[in-house]
């Protein structure tokens, strides 16, 4: 496979699909890209497998994609309010990354959306790192200053989001402890 081409021998497939053994595979591919990126975010294995239970509830739409029965990642989504719905989670496993995983089951999720009349699609990026200059700041004094100005000092999802076509429209301050903001982007489907 060439780097940023996605296999041809891969297939995007409802998550409700996969049997106890596929779904616990995918629990540490989630557990370990968390670690990656948002260690804070799901503390061990079962805050994983619990993530992947709420992605099977009602309403929510879930993808996987898989190369044979390897998962390379998974999205899921559902109806916030209105014509808005909200993406979350978006995983890739790690050693899978930047070869466009990510982007593709985006895409996939906005089509499904799109078509049970979602308009806007939202989500939530937090910086528990320290990644972008809004970690470690007083985000009270003047937010959309400060959002005006945003900089991905380490490498950081922000940057992929922004790469594939989404906005920052907000930011919620200490959402993820002090100095931990969620950054809040959004795309018009």
């Amino acid at each position: 496979m060439r780097c940023g081409v996605p296999s041809a021998s891969t297939a995007l497939v409802d998550l409700g699909s996969l049997d106890a053994d596929a779904r616990e595979r995918l629990a540490r591919i989630t557990f370990a890209a968390a670690r990656e990126h948002g260690p804070d975010w799901l503390p061990d294995l079962d805050a994983a497998r619990e993530e992947i239970a709420d992605a099977l509830a009602p309403g929510k739409i879930a993808r996987v994609l898989l190369d044979g029965d390897a998962a390379l990642g998974w999205v899921a989504a559902s109806r916030a309010w209105g014509f808005v719905w909200e993406l979350h989670p978006l995983i890739v496993a790690v050693e899978h990354q930047r070869r466009g995983h990510g982007q593709r089951l985006v895409r996939e999720i906005e089509r499904i959306a799109a078509a049970a009349g979602a308009l806007t699609l939202t989500l939530g990026t937090s910086d528990t790192t320290g990644a972008t200059s809004l970690a470690g700041v007083d985000l009270y004094d003047d937010p959309l200053a400060r959002l005006a100005t945003l900089e991905a000092r380490q490498p950081h999802a922000v940057e992929f989001w922004r790469r594939i076509g989404y906005q920052i429209v907000g930011v919620v301050p200490d959402a993820e402890g002090p100095g931990k903001p969620s950054i809040t982007l959004a795309r018009r489907l």
